[in-house]
C-alpha cells in the first residue's frame, strides 16, 4: 500500500515539530526549591523602644507568595517586654520580607533579656536547615552591662608593595599595621578608660600590650580601632581610632590568643585565632559583619581590610 503523497508530508511536519519542540523554564509553584534564612541588624536593642528588624531571605525566587511563621521564645515575655508581627510575608517574585520586633518599657529591675526567633512553619518555600536568631533587651533600670565584640582582626597584613598599609600612612610595617576592630552592641555608649589588650605572651606578663586612655567612649553600635602603631590616616567609617600603647600588639602569625580586660582586671571577652591560616596576608572579619562567622577578608570583598568600617566600607 502506498502512502499518498500530501499525508507523508503532513506527517514529516508534524514529527518535525514535536522534535524540535522546547518549554520555557519557569518556577514551579508549590515546588519548595526557594529556601528561607533569617537574619537581624540587631543583637541587643534598649528597653526603651528600641527596634530591631528581622529579614527573611530567600535564596531563589519563589513562584508562590511565602509566608514565615515566627515563635518566640527565650526569657523576654511577648507583649509584656516586647511586640512583634509574627509572619513575615515575601511576595512572589521578591527574595525577601521583615517584621520589626519593638522593646516594651518597663520600670521593674529585671536586667537584660533574650528573645530567640524561630521558624514555627514555610508555605511557599522551606526553611534553610535550622534558623534561630537571638536578641537581647538591655534593661535600663540596671546598671550599663557594656555588650564588645571582637569584629576584625588584622595579624598578618601583606608585605607586597603598600598592601598591607592597613593604617593608611604610607608605610608598610607588619607591627604598625596590625589591628583589633571592637564593636559596642550596646545600645549605650561605653567609657572604655582604662580597659587592656593581651596577646597570650604580654597576658602572662601582665603587660598590657594596649591600655585604652581616659576618655575612650565609644557609642553604641560604633567601632573603635586599635592599631600596632604608626600615624593612622583615613577616616575608618568615622570609628574611634588609637595606637598600642606598647608600640605593638605582638599577635602571633602561628597561632595566638586575644584577651580584653576592663578597668576591674576581669577578662570581658577573648578570641582564639590559632585555627585561622597562618599566613592570610589580610584580615579575617565576621561575614555578615558582627552576626557572622569569621572569614578571609577577600572571600567576600576586593580589599584585603576594612578597620572601622563594615566588609563593604559602610560605617556602624
Amino acid at each position: 500500500m502506498k502512502i499518498k503523497p500530501y499525508l507523508y508530508g503532513l506527517a514529516c511536519v508534524a514529527c518535525a515539530f514535536y522534535a524540535c519542540k522546547t518549554e520555557d523554564v519557569k518556577p514551579i509553584a508549590g515546588s519548595n526549591a526557594s529556601k528561607v534564612s533569617l537574619a537581624v541588624d540587631k543583637l541587643i536593642i534598649s528597653e526603651n523602644t528600641g527596634i530591631a528588624v528581622v529579614t527573611a531571605s530567600l535564596n531563589t525566587p519563589s513562584a508562590d507568595n511565602v509566608v514565615v511563621s515566627l515563635t518566640f521564645l527565650g526569657a523576654a515575655t511577648f507583649a509584656t517586654d516586647y511586640t512583634s508581627t509574627i509572619t513575615i510575608s515575601i511576595p512572589a517574585g521578591s527574595l525577601s520580607g521583615t517584621a520589626s520586633v519593638t522593646a516594651l518599657q518597663d520600670t521593674t529591675q529585671e536586667g537584660n533579656e533574650t528573645i530567640q526567633i524561630d521558624i514555627a512553619s514555610v508555605t511557599g518555600a522551606t526553611e534553610n536547615g535550622i534558623q534561630s536568631i537571638t536578641i537581647t533587651i538591655e534593661d535600663d533600670d540596671v546598671p550599663l552591662q557594656a555588650t564588645l565584640l571582637i569584629n576584625e582582626i588584622l595579624y598578618d597584613p601583606s608585605n607586597s608593595g603598600l598592601d598591607g598599609d592597613a593604617n593608611g600612612d604610607g608605610v608598610y610595617s607588619q607591627a604598625e599595621d596590625e589591628f583589633i576592630e571592637i564593636i559596642n552592641l550596646s545600645s549605650q555608649a561605653i567609657d572604655l578608660s582604662g580597659y587592656m589588650l593581651y596577646d597570650t605572651e604580654n597576658l602572662s606578663l601582665n603587660t598590657p600590650n594596649h591600655t585604652f586612655p581616659t576618655g575612650t567612649i565609644v557609642g553604641p553600635g560604633k567601632a573603635i580601632v586599635v592599631f600596632g602603631g604608626g600615624t593612622p590616616t583615613g577616616s575608618f567609617g568615622s570609628a574611634v581610632v588609637q595606637k598600642s600603647t606598647s608600640g605593638d600588639l605582638n599577635m602571633n602569625n602561628a597561632g595566638d590568643i586575644i584577651y580584653l580586660y576592663n578597668a576591674a582586671n576581669k577578662e570581658v571577652l577573648s578570641i582564639d585565632i590559632e585555627s585561622w591560616s597562618n599566613n592570610p596576608n589580610e584580615s579575617y572579619s565576621r561575614n555578615p559583619d558582627i552576626t557572622g562567622d569569621f572569614e578571609q577578608h577577600s572571600t567576600n570583598s576586593t580589599s584585603l581590610f576594612s578597620p572601622g568600617t563594615k566588609i563593604d566600607g559602610a560605617p556602624f
